[in-house]
């Protein structure tokens, strides 16, 4: 899978999602990184560009697709960057942080 790819699948993923203030999405090629077994790529909107305001900025930006099969889904949120960096880099969700055993 190439990079075009993986935007395309994420730009149909989110063109299928409803939400009650509907925003125009914005993908770049350099806002896909490559990993092992998935693409990471990160979008914003239109608005948010536009005008830098909070309110247009999604929550999460950040998907991963999945090169074997095409699946596409949000990075978890509730991840630290490191947590986030350990999954994109092995595909293995992480262990809790020691402090939450």
């Amino acid at each position: 899978m190439r990079n075009q790819e993986a935007i395309e699948a994420v730009r149909v993923f989110l063109g299928k999602m409803e939400s009650a203030t509907p925003r125009t999405v914005v993908l770049r090629e350099e806002w896909a990184r490559e990993f092992g077994w998935a693409w990471n790529v990160r979008f914003e909107t239109q608005e948010y560009l536009d005008t830098g305001g909070p309110k247009n900025r999604p929550m999460s930006r950040a998907l991963y697709v999945r090169k074997d099969d095409g699946t596409v889904a949000f990075l978890p949120s509730s991840l630290s960057v490191r947590q986030g960096e350990y999954f994109m880099e092995t595909g293995v969700f992480p262990p809790p942080p020691e402090s939450e055993l």
